[in-house]
């Protein structure tokens, strides 16, 4: 009998990374390019900026204290949670016909479930940081100082 996942082939394994960088590189792009040019000028001013009952500090505030956090959960458990929970749930690991990188023995009982408990450890951990976190921003969002209107060249 054999007790080993079936592997991706070399061709297979070139075309995983290959679409993956093809992700990655335009992302990456635009945000050295752009994005972080963009953020740094609006977190210059971010008080300045109205939207409703909130300004753009609070914008600034939840999201590193409740965004950053929350978004390794929401990606966790988009890439990972449903094959962790079909490992759970069969007790497997690599599920059947499941293809691996490299030569990986078939895992079977609380073994198989070690990894795909702590995928959801971390994603508890990273829903309960954001919870903190949301406590923390609004805390630091009390006394958001209204905008000081820039001189302008008139004024000078």
């Amino acid at each position: 009998m054999n007790n080993y996942a079936p592997e991706y082939t070399k061709k297979e394994r070139i075309a995983i990374i290959v679409k993956s960088l093809l992700l990655a590189l335009p992302i990456y792009a635009v945000a050295q390019l752009w994005f972080f040019d963009w953020l740094r000028e609006y977190a210059d001013n971010a008080n300045c900026y109205y939207y409703g009952n909130i300004t753009g500090v609070h914008l600034l505030i939840y999201s590193m204290f409740v965004g950053l956090p929350l978004l390794p959960a929401i990606m966790l458990f988009i890439f990972e949670g449903r094959r962790s929970l079909k490992v759970i749930k069969l007790g497997q690991s690599p599920l059947p016909g499941e293809k691996v990188f490299k030569k990986t023995m078939y895992t079977y009982g609380y073994k198989a479930k070690i990894q795909p408990v702590f995928v959801f450890l971390f994603i508890g951990l990273c829903i309960t940081s954001s919870l903190w976190g949301a406590i923390q921003a609004h805390k630091l969002t009390q006394d958001v100082k209204p905008c000081e209107q820039q001189p302008t060249h008139k004024d000078i």
